[in-house]
């Protein structure tokens, strides 16, 4: 009986662990269209790498493993996934250059001529 527990919990580490890999897919996906400005991919991708990660958790609290000390690992990878697109979210990051831009006041020719002028020394 014991041999069948074990490989049930393989079985179930072996599918979080593609979950997980999927979960950081989409996370990283999230991360390069909120980086390129593209709005609704990057809600979509938020929404799959949050729900998802958060339905893992669940099913990890139901099936009595999140409070064990073998399954840590898979609980502790999901709910960093949530606090890094939460924490991201909240603080617009990675914001595309020109929304940067837009925030500080300049436009990025602008930024680009500051950078240029202050990289080429004093004048005078």
């Amino acid at each position: 009986m014991a041999k069948r527990s074990r490989n049930r919990y393989r079985e179930m580490e072996s599918l979080m662990t593609k979950i997980i890999l999927g979960d950081v897919l989409v996370f990283v996906l999230y991360l390069v269209s909120a980086n390129q400005g593209w709005s609704v991919f990057k809600v979509i991708t938020a929404i799959i790498s949050t729900f998802g990660s958060l339905l893992c958790v669940g099913w990890l609290y139901l099936t009595g493993e999140f409070g064990r000390r073998r399954s840590l690992w898979m609980v502790t990878a999901f709910i960093s996934i949530v606090i890094c697109v939460a924490v991201s979210l909240l603080l617009s990051y990675p914001a595309p250059a020109d929304a940067v831009a837009a925030a500080v006041g300049t436009t990025a020719a602008s930024a680009t001529t500051i950078a240029t002028a202050a990289a080429s020394g004093p004048v005078g």
